[in-house]
Parts: structure tokens; sequence; C-alpha cells
């Protein structure tokens, strides 16, 4: 289905009208993860090296409850796993993060997504095999990023994840806590911070429960997808865009969910009703995921991004590739 409605974005030739980009915010999607194996300290630095305006972190919390950055609360997909501790897969046949203590972690390699099959997600990304890239930490994210800023005189800022907070509460841990308590022990600044979740109870009880006051921002899924309990349908009509707004600062929509899927098939792309109404509700807008290597078919870069600026007019963009997308708002 994915695939399909990005296709249909894709199938028109956009005639768009340029316009000057203002506070265009370029996330960098799990540090460089374009070009280098992702969420490693070697992507953040790459991803730093590259300027943009944040980098984002998922994290999920390890045996011993260390706050580890890693899109899945999963490891085989990412990691070597399955080769250095092969008993330690539950029922389901599948190896936990949560299931490991930190050091544990850190013996594993990490290498190129893959798929169920062992082949690659993107087949023309990082291929090597003879370096060595590791799990780290959260602390340790903040840490580089942090110390870079200091010595560039830069104020690049985090964008973080909670994966999976009600899994991670059934299995007896506080995500939410734990990742703002790093945070604010490494002193980082809320002005430098957005948090972000696909779980909208877990969106209400940082805010109110775990009392944090910087930007957080409601990330939409697909019900398909089952990230969480939240019905991101609810999510996009006018009551759930305006409970959204009494919480949350944004929302984080997946790109195909921006467009109508009829006004694109008919040559002429429309925003869905819900964006505009977002917009006026105050909310910050930052789709996922732009990414060079993935284009929906006929259609080049920049026609993606315009299509993002001068027809969606979103505040930013999630991107595996920080490049072009400085490239593109640079040139406009």
């Amino acid at each position: 289905m994915k695939a399909n409605r990005l296709a249909l974005i894709a199938g028109t030739a956009l005639s768009l009208i340029s316009h000057t980009v203002a506070a265009f915010d370029i996330i960098a999607h799990r540090g460089a993860s374009g070009y280098l194996p992702e969420h490693t300290l070697e992507a953040a630095t790459l991803a730093y090296s590259q300027h943009p305006d944040f980098i984002e972190q998922d994290v999920v919390i390890s045996k011993d409850n260390v706050p580890v950055v890693l899109h899945d609360i999963h490891l085989e997909t990412v990691t070597d796993v399955e080769t250095v501790y092969p008993e330690r897969a539950r029922e389901d046949g599948r190896w936990y993060a949560r299931d490991f203590t930190f050091a544990e972690l850190l013996r594993l390699q990490v290498h190129e997504r893959q798929n169920a099959d062992g082949t690659a997600v993107f087949p023309n990304r990082y291929r090597g095999t003879s370096a060595r890239y590791r799990i780290a930490s959260l602390a340790e994210h903040i840490e580089l990023i942090t110390q870079l800023n200091r010595q560039f005189s830069q104020s690049i800022g985090f964008y973080t994840e909670i994966k999976s907070p009600s899994w991670h509460q059934s299995e007896g841990v506080d995500a939410s806590k734990i990742v703002l308590d790093t945070f604010r022990k490494a002193g980082v600044s809320n002005k430098q911070l957005f948090i972000q979740c696909f779980d909208f109870n877990e969106i209400k009880r940082i805010r109110h429960e775990l009392g944090y006051d910087g930007k957080l921002v409601m990330l939409v899924g697909d019900n398909a997808w089952q990230e969480s309990d939240t019905d991101y349908n609810w999510i996009l009509s006018d009551d759930g865009i305006a409970e959204v707004a009494k919480v949350a600062d944004g929302m984080g929509p997946w790109i195909p969910q921006l467009l109508d899927p009829a006004s694109v098939a008919a040559g002429k792309p429309a925003v869905q009703p819900w964006l505009a109404k977002a917009q006026d509700a105050g909310l910050i807008i930052h789709p996922y995921t732009f990414r060079a290597d993935a284009l929906p078919a006929g259609m080049s870069a920049r026609q993606v991004l315009s299509l993002l600026t001068d027809i969606a007019h979103v505040d930013g963009v999630f991107t595996d590739h920080v490049p072009p997308v400085k490239s593109f708002t640079e040139s406009k």
C-alpha cells in the first residue's frame, strides 16, 4: 500500500511555483542514514557535517535501563545479533534490545538495514563489511552533538523519538521518563530538543505527568502499521487535531498523508483537508521521510521537495539525505 500511494503521488508531472523557503527545518533521519549504517555515532557525525537543523535519535531501553539509540525494539534487522547470541531470541523468533544489557549490546556489529530474508532494504547504500559500527547510548549521542556544537559554535538540535512506550511499560520500564531524565542530566536546553512519539496517550503523559515543557510532536502513522493503539484516522479528524493542538506543538505525518490522491490523479495536486486545519491550529508540520534513493516513480528529488514546500507548505522534513535537501532550500 505504501508503494502504491507514493506512486500515485508521483504519477503527475507537476508545474510548481517557486517561493522562498523560510524556517524550513531539515531533520537528519537516524543520522546520515542514506550514507552510513543508521543511528551509529559515525552516522550522527556525518550528519552533523552536513549541517541539518536537527539530528534524529530513536530510543529503546536495554535490560539494565540504558537508553540506546536504535530504530526498533528488535535487533536482527540492523545487527549481527543472530550470530553473536543465537540462543537469545524470544518465542516469536526475534531478538529484543530489552533482553540485553548495554555491555552485551556493545558486542554487536551494526549493518545496513535488512529485510527478513537478509537482503538490503536499500541495496545501493553502504556496502562495506570490514569497518565495525556499534550501537551507542543516548548519552553518547548527546555528548557527541553537544561537543561538536561547542567546538563549531553551532546549535544543531536533537529530535528524539520514544519508541513503543506502551510495550516498554509492559516490560516494566518507563522509556519516556528515562529519555527525559537523560536530557535533563546532560543539561540539554529545551530550545534544542523535540520529543516525538506515535502514541497519543504517551504524548499527553509526557506533557502532563512527566512535566516536559519543550517541543512535542505527534507522529502520524497508518493504522495498519500497528505502531500503537492510537487511531490515526481520528488524529487527522477535526476533533483529533483539536486535541493534539492542546498538548503538542506539531505533527509528523507520513508524506503520502499530505495529498489528496484524487487530485494527484487528476493532475492538480491538492492537500488533504486535515493539513490546513492543523496549520490553522498552529501545529508545526514535519513529514517523514524524504529519501533520494526511494523517490516516487517519475519524480525528481526537486519535484518532491517542491511539492512539500510549494503545495503542502510544511515546516521541514525528515530525510535520509541531507545534502540534496540543503541544496534545494539554498537555491530557493
